[in-house]
């Protein structure tokens, strides 16, 4: 019994969300969502032959092809099995977030894994909970790229199996397997091309770009703020951002926040936790943030008040708490919830959370349309995610954000995403100790999401499990100011003036907060151009440095740099400790950010020094002008 106890606590600190736990949970089952069915390549295989330029594809089996223009050919077939040559040389991108297939060593206990190049691995394409952005979508260094269409569930053996071979198999659907070649001189080129077949990523309001403050859970603690009694930890937060002078973005609620099951039963808020509500997200505005709740895909509770009891009274249930998407009354009922919530409090954006856990996803699992959980899985979080974007967009037009996991090519046009629970700390014999390879997974899922076209995505700065080292949450705000999303906090403190470690109110971090926050905030229309941009043409925000410069060997897996957009060379740290590091500047002429009298270039390797409160930067002379006048002053 103690180790059930365990193993279910240790489950929910690996699952966000789940803090209150204790506040009278709904018959919790736990599946065994973390890994996925015996997913296995089967039949016949389609044995073809693929030239980039000109692209051109040779078949050998049952299959069809379709040329829609030089650059685009479709194949369908009653097999959902095909075999591709790899060459000597080949690289293969894309296709997870998630460093590798299982979830052990690429999150719950994660290890130095992974990179930007695939080959070698078998890779599932079925959404595992928490890093679990899922493209069928690979693109190879020979010049084109192949997207699978449709949710079925899929395996990708990349030379795994046979070193020379990729072999592809997605079991069957309702409809004809059905995938598209896509070819391109350059990267962004096949990234134009495949998002506009699959869908465009969304442009965000611009305000989604200034930092995110969040807690995972805020205490039932109550103080006055301007005459108003508010809970304490969001006075802290507004009090203190101001007292230090941080910029201010959007401010995140998370679960436990509603009354009933599990926090989240119906949605009046619980004013045991937050009183005076209305007043406390009309204080959140007036002081400069924009208010973003938690969801989820269920109808928790069994009183008559619950959503639970309503949901299953009239059968818009899966399981015992997942809402049936594919009931057009369900799918109706919460998109109405949705829009008269908004309207109702004035919420500005949505974290919909754990579309990957508890839909029933097995063969026998059969829902409103017909269809079973298995074929399903992998379109669920597609159509709960649908439900809150038409609810939102009815209650606010386009002034909204839903940053939504899971995600997959669907998903982008309606929402950003983020890293699930990378961990600041893994469970080592029974205790938590703090780990900086989530950092490291981190800066390699940041690029994956490039090649999968994702342009706007962030982590939980300083890891979901709480970092138990100063020098993590440090390295970690820095990466952070250099992605699209800047969103800070976690399970425990992420607040450098109240730490976890030592000191307490920490001066070296707070400065160091200080300066990343803003540099981030001074970015904000650099950023906003980059993604309209992606909106418009798919290039992405982050560039491997594959992307601009192709032909250069030491790029082609290289993982621990990356573009900023165009004008900036980002070169993180992630080892605890470390106070230098080599760069690799490519072709061109550099300028280093912080002290702009040293000139370079490349290619070369230099070695630069990075204290802790500097991470390495590089400005890309040709394209300098782009980026915002003083960008370091003052910091």
């Amino acid at each position: 019994m103690a180790k059930r106890m365990i193993w279910v606590m240790l489950g929910c600190l690996g699952l966000a969300g789940c803090a209150g736990v204790m506040d009278g949970l709904q018959n919790i089952m736990v599946p065994d969502f973390f890994h996925p069915p015996k997913l296995k390549i089967e039949g016949a295989p389609i044995k073809l032959e693929v030239s980039a330029k000109p692209l051109k594809v040779t078949v050998k089996g049952d299959a069809e092809l379709e040329q829609l223009d030089e650059h685009v050919i479709k194949l369908t077939s009653d097999s959902g099995r095909v075999q591709i040559p790899l060459a000597k040389g080949e690289l293969i991108y894309g296709l997870t977030e998630r460093l590798v297939k299982d979830r052990g060593p690429s999150e719950s206990q994660i290890k130095e894994v992974g990179g930007l190049d695939r080959r070698g691995e078998i890779v599932w394409m079925w959404h595992i909970p928490s890093i679990s952005a899922y493209v069928p979508f690979y693109v190879s260094s020979r010049g084109y790229g192949l997207w699978v269409e449709g949710w079925n569930p899929g395996v990708y053996d990349i030379g795994k199996t046979n070193p020379d071979l990729l072999d592809i198999g997605f079991y069957p659907g309702k409809e004809k397997f059905t995938c598209y070649f896509i070819s391109g001189d350059n990267y962004p080129e096949i990234m134009d091309r495949f998002t506009r077949l699959s869908g465009r990523p969304i442009l965000p309001p611009k305000w989604m770009y200034s930092p995110w403050k969040w807690r995972d859970e805020h205490r039932r603690v109550i103080t006055e703020f301007e005459g108003v009694k508010m809970n304490a930890e969001v006075v802290e937060d507004i009090t203190m951002y101001e007292k230090l002078g941080l910029p201010k973005g959007v401010y995140l609620i998370d679960r436990p926040w509603a009354q009933g099951n599990y926090g989240y039963g119906n949605w009046n808020w619980d004013e045991t936790r937050f009183p005076n509500p209305q007043k406390m997200i009309d204080t959140l505005h007036a002081h400069g943030w924009k208010v973003m709740l938690w969801a989820g895909p269920w109808a928790l509770g069994y009183k008559q008040d619950e959503f639970g009891y309503e949901a299953r009274k009239k059968g818009y249930l899966i399981g015992n708490r997942n809402i049936d998407f594919t009931n057009p009354e369900a799918f109706e009922w919460q998109k109405q919830k949705v829009a008269e919530f908004m309207k109702t409090w004035n919420t500005d954006a949505w974290k919909l959370d754990r579309a990957d856990e508890y839909n029933p996803s097995q063969k026998h699992d059969i829902y409103s349309n017909g269809e079973s959980g298995f074929q399903l899985h992998n379109k669920y979080p597609y159509l709960y995610i649908k439900a809150f974007y038409e609810g939102s967009k009815a209650a606010r037009g386009d002034d909204f954000v839903i940053m939504a996991r899971p995600a997959d090519n669907t998903t982008t046009a309606m929402a950003i995403n983020y890293g699930g629970d990378t961990p600041g700390a893994i469970l080592v014999n029974g205790r938590m100790k703090g780990t900086d390879l989530g950092l490291r997974s981190v800066i390699i899922e940041l690029q994956r999401e490039a090649f999968m076209g994702f342009p706007t995505w962030g982590s939980d700065t300083g890891g979901y499990a709480p970092f138990k080292d100063r020098e993590v949450f440090a390295r970690w705000l820095e990466l952070s100011a250099f992605c699209p999303l800047m969103e800070i906090g976690g399970v425990r403190s992420h607040e450098p003036w109240n730490m976890d470690t030592e000191p307490k109110y920490d001066e070296q971090l707070i400065k160091i907060y200080y300066r990343y926050t803003w540099l981030h905030e001074r970015l904000v229309d650099y950023t906003y151009a980059l993604a309209q941009k992606a909106h418009e043409t798919g290039d992405p925000i982050v560039h491997p440095l594959v992307f601009d410069w192709p032909d250069d060997p030491k790029v082609a897996d290289m993982w621990d740099e990356y573009l900023y957009g165009p004008s900036l060379l980002v070169a993180p740290i992630w080892k605890t400790g470390q106070r230098s590091r080599q760069v690799y500047l490519p072709k061109g002429n550099w300028t280093y950010l912080w002290d702009q009298s040293k000139k370079y270039t490349g290619p070369t390797t230099i070695t630069v020094d990075v204290p802790l409160d500097k991470i390495a930067v590089f400005i890309r002379d040709e394209k300098a002008s782009l980026l915002p006048k003083g960008l370091t002053d003052g910091l």
